[in-house]
């Protein structure tokens, strides 16, 4: 069977979506650091139909860190790749949105080439949070192995901040200061963070450099959201079969994806708001939407979930009373939390998210989202908790997550499972002593200052857990709708 690329694109089948745009002469405006399956399934996709809708040398040239098996399968295929999307009305799209794939350590001198090349006027990272550098306070961490190789050998950089700081350096002597660098990671704050980490790297290689840096280059802050699953052999055969060629790198996605970008550049950008990226001044708000609504939800229904043995986001939510729990979560204790906009449709926004997690299609484990709750919860349920008791607002179904994931421990333990959670080894050790006697095992939890600060000493919240610890000790699959019915 032939191969996707440039010669096979225009014989696809009529269903398929394919670029509009001259394929062959578009050039390249980007560069991308880590482009992974959630880059080419968001960011890339973005520009893909942004330079169809309006044109534009903006193709990108990915650089791969360390894996070169991206770059050599796209680049049989002329680096085009396809893209399902998992929804009730599935289609296949056609990408053609990357102009190259470089690996840095084969490929150093093209990626510096490409990188510090004044038509290249976007740089953008999806390198997750570990590429950054940072430590727990969210500076630039000195003691990291490739900062301080990094910072020894300035001119052949191994880590994201330093090769950012050497491209800098060319384009401030070249007079290429056209440029914007836009963290696409999850990460709070991204840009602030990563603008303020090539700051200080760049003042202690060249002083003047971090002030020509922070005058003259912006790092905008993000927000992006969409569930990209892992590429699967029957997802390979499927694409196969729709598109009548073979393609050895296709994607997935859900139908919902959204990138928020702060409104802030040093250089032009593709029209990425004609096809629904969103500019704002205020991307915390979006964030702050996203942490509660979306991942406060997951938390709540993967610990409550789990505890009855069920196993995906669908599933928890096709539950009538499951669905009745959240629905009440969200409209009385977590959209006022966040408090009036006019920029953002709460309500609509909360519903889009109950939508999503009804796309059969998405098979998101519970499990897996029940990852290290320890890290997760004070941003996602806890925070939220602090702003309703400071306005007296309700807090008793915020604290429902909350014993749920005490309760999810014990049940780790005793059913020799694994936790996956970076205070792990102290859960478990408590899990042990209290195996038996959840509301110990409770007090034990709440008073992990790590958690929960200064939470641990409010009796309000304290009672609060403990009296659902109590409710949620007897759930099972044969009560649990009437247990969380009682609940609202």
């Amino acid at each position: 069977m032939s191969q996707l690329n440039i010669q096979s694109l225009s014989h696809l089948p009529k269903h398929i979506r394919k670029p509009t745009y001259d394929v062959k002469s578009t050039g390249r405006g980007i560069v991308h650091l880590g482009p992974g399956a959630f880059h080419r399934a968001h960011q890339a996709v973005y520009t893909d139909l942004a330079m169809s809708a309006s044109g534009g040398n903006w193709k990108i040239d990915g650089v791969s860190l360390r894996s070169r098996d991206l770059r050599d399968k796209l680049a049989i295929q002329d680096n085009l790749y396809s893209l399902v999307i998992l929804d009730e009305n599935p289609y296949i799209q056609a990408i053609a949105a990357f102009n190259n794939i470089f690996v840095l350590g084969d490929q150093r001198e093209q990626v510096m080439s490409s990188m510090c090349d004044a038509l290249t006027h976007i740089i953008s990272l999806t390198i997750t949070e570990k590429g950054y550098c940072l430590d727990s306070a969210g500076e630039l961490d000195w003691s990291n192995s490739d900062i301080q190789k990094d910072k020894i050998s300035p001119d052949k950089p191994v880590s994201a901040i330093g090769l950012l700081v050497a491209v800098l350096k060319e384009r401030k002597n070249s007079g290429a200061d056209q440029l914007t660098i836009i963290s696409c990671d999850n990460l709070s704050d991204n840009g602030t963070k990563l603008g303020k980490a090539v700051v200080a790297f760049a003042e202690a290689i060249e002083p003047a450099l971090g002030e020509w840096i922070a005058n003259n280059i912006c790092f905008p802050n993000t927000m992006v959201d969409s569930i990209t699953p892992a590429t699967s052999e029957e997802l390979k055969q499927q694409t196969e079969k729709e598109l009548g060629v073979e393609d050895a790198l296709p994607i997935q996605r859900e139908a919902f994806t959204q990138w928020v970008i702060e409104d802030n550049f040093s250089g032009p950008r593709p029209d990425w708001e004609k096809v629904g990226v969103t500019f704002t001044h205020d991307v915390y708000l979006y964030e702050k939407a996203k942490l509660r609504v979306l991942n406060g939800t997951h938390s709540t229904l993967a610990y409550v979930g789990r505890l009855c043995d069920l196993e995906t986001v669908y599933q928890a939510i096709s539950e009538p009373s499951f669905e009745a729990f959240i629905r009440k979560l969200l409209v009385t204790e977590i959209l006022p939390s966040i408090g009036a906009t006019q920029e953002m449709d709460l309500a609509q926004y909360a519903d889009d998210i109950l939508q999503r997690y009804h796309n059969q299609h998405i098979r998101h484990y519970l499990s897996q989202i029940a990852w290290d709750g320890s890290q997760k919860l004070p941003f996602r349920i806890l925070n939220t908790i602090r702003d309703n008791l400071q306005n007296k607002q309700s807090i008793s179904l915020l604290c429902v997550p909350i014993a749920a994931w005490s309760l999810f421990i014990l049940k780790q333990h005793s059913q020799g499972q694994q936790l996956v959670d970076p205070l792990a080894p102290e859960l478990l050790e408590l899990a042990n002593k209290y195996s038996t006697e959840p509301l110990a095992f409770v007090d034990e939890i709440l008073n992990l200052k790590s958690v929960f600060a200064e939470l641990s000493s409010n009796p309000h919240f304290c009672s609060q857990v403990k009296q659902h610890v109590v409710t949620l000790a007897k759930i099972n699959k044969q009560n649990f709708s009437q247990i969380l019915e009682n609940l609202i």
